[in-house]
């Protein structure tokens, strides 16, 4: 397993350089790997994602992936970008809807040779184990990027979907989850938390991957600064999850 972070605790970046610099000290802080929150990433790079491959390699940092809201055209940029992996997520009025969407999304990407990577958000499409397994079973092009903050708020079994879908995992996001509270009043920057101050027993999380023999990337997601610097932020979530690698 590889151990990686999203750009998100860094916030809106204005230009190249800053993503530069970022991407740094991703790497000065001893992960492997990156995520790029296409959202946050700057105006030029959106439009021009050629440029993407050099900033990257100009490190030893693993391209992780990026996010997509099931948007066909950010397909284009991932492999325009050399971005092997988009997580996604959709929502659509009807299960028939959503299915085909999600359908039309893993076929394209997968013709691109882009590895579309179903996200388990809260709020979507496919949240609940149910809703997971649905979409799971009918599409067979689609992989899963299994978030534990998420799956724990919507009553999914981290450690039983594992076991199920070990072949199709393709990105585990790492965050935990300040308490257990009814799904529909979980707010993402409050509620999800870096990793150890929550509830969720990360470190048999960790166990059951390395059970299953999973070798991808987990990655880091930290949403809530609150104001807090993300340097330190992040390196408490970076030292945490080595610690869990390290005695599991």
């Amino acid at each position: 397993m590889k151990l990686s972070i999203t750009t998100f605790p860094w916030g809106k970046l204005e230009t190249p350089r800053q993503l530069s610099k970022v991407l740094l000290d991703i790497e000065k802080l001893g992960f492997e790997g990156v995520g790029l929150e296409f959202g946050l990433l700057p105006p030029a790079l959106k439009k021009n994602p050629e440029k993407v491959p050099a900033l990257v390699n100009g490190t030893h940092l693993e391209n992780g992936g990026t996010y997509s809201p099931g948007a066909l055209t950010r397909i284009q940029w991932a492999k325009a970008s050399e971005t092997p992996l988009i997580w996604f997520s959709l929502k659509a009025p009807e299960r028939k809807s959503a299915l085909e969407k999600v359908r039309r999304f893993a076929k394209t990407a997968s013709e691109n040779g882009v590895t579309a990577s179903l996200h388990n958000e809260l709020g979507s499409s496919f949240q609940t184990p149910a809703e997971l397994k649905q979409a799971m079973d009918q599409i067979k092009e689609l992989t899963m990027c299994l978030d534990t903050a998420h799956g724990v708020a919507a009553g999914v079994d981290i450690e039983k979907t594992i076991d199920e879908y070990k072949d199709r995992i393709t990105l585990v996001h790492l965050k935990d989850l300040r308490a257990k509270i009814p799904m529909k009043e979980v707010r993402f920057t409050r509620d999800f938390v870096n990793v150890g101050r929550g509830i969720i027993d990360l470190g048999s999380v960790v166990n059951k991957l390395k059970e299953v023999g999973y070798s991808g990337q987990l990655m880091l997601e930290i949403e809530a600064l609150q104001g807090e610097d993300p340097g330190p932020v992040v390196l408490e979530g970076y030292r945490y999850v080595k610690k869990l690698l390290n005695s599991s």
